[in-house]
């Protein structure tokens, strides 16, 4: 029986997609020309098989497109609907976020020189003081919508948050459905975070997994005396049986 080869030694049956190298074993990203590989690759928001980039808001971005992306380091993994359904919802949050931003700020900015503008009028020309409120409160507008496109920005960014660590819990689940358990070390170079992000990680999978295999919710009923507890479907059945004839009653 040959040697078992290492995930470092060469695989002569996988060659790079770009410049025909043989490939490192597992490896997502050719050594020799830096091509991506594999569908692990394949961005959930262009299609394009490319390599991700570091960034300091989103984790990873595209090369190609700049959309929200995970890491991940195994070229025959293949992202899960949740997943990519993950990354499109951080993309769409980072859009608002952005828009709500440059808004904000642009409005904030034309509030300040409208009220800039009021009080040189105010000084100058002293109208009545009808007049001068109504000056102020046109210049306030602006500061107003301003200040809810900040807050809608705020909140849309701690959706994209949420978002991108569902996304890479989920990733994580991808990873593990082809490799079996992973340590954090291991998670920590698959996903090329550090291994106390792969930690917090781990510990997120670990409590969605014993969340979704919780036992389905019982219903408590109070009665004089008694308290029944039992499923839906279960109450029903009971309910439907024949009423049992009480203890002493003469059956005919």
């Amino acid at each position: 029986m040959p040697p078992a080869r290492t995930e470092l030694e060469p695989d002569h049956r996988a060659a790079c997609r770009n410049c025909g190298q043989a490939l490192p074993g597992g490896a997502s990203v050719c050594t020799a020309c830096g091509a991506a590989q594999g569908e692990a690759n394949r961005c959930p928001h262009c299609s394009a098989i490319a390599d991700v980039e570091p960034h300091r808001t989103l984790g990873f971005r595209c090369l190609v497109c700049g959309g929200p992306r995970v890491a991940l380091g195994l070229p025959d993994v293949t992202l899960s609907s949740r997943t990519s359904a993950a990354l499109t919802s951080a993309a769409s949050e980072q859009t608002k976020h952005l828009m709500f931003s440059a808004a904000g700020f642009s409005l904030s900015g034309m509030a300040a020189l409208a009220l800039l503008i009021a009080t040189v009028v105010v000084l100058s020309a002293a109208p009545g003081p009808l007049a001068t409120l109504a000056l102020f409160l046109a210049a306030s507008v602006p500061l107003a919508a301003g200040l809810l496109a900040l807050a809608g920005a705020r909140a849309a960014r701690a959706r994209r948050t949420v978002a991108l660590r569902a996304a890479e819990v989920s990733a994580l689940g991808d990873l593990q459905a082809v490799t079996g358990p992973l340590s954090a070390a291991r998670a920590a170079q698959l996903l090329r975070v550090s291994p106390e992000h792969a930690e917090l990680l781990l510990a997120s999978a670990s409590v969605e997994s014993m969340l979704e295999g919780a036992p389905a919710a019982r219903l408590r009923v109070e009665a004089p005396g008694a308290t029944v507890l039992g499923n839906e479907a279960d109450l029903a059945a009971a309910a439907a049986e024949p009423t049992r004839a009480a203890r002493g009653d003469t059956e005919i």
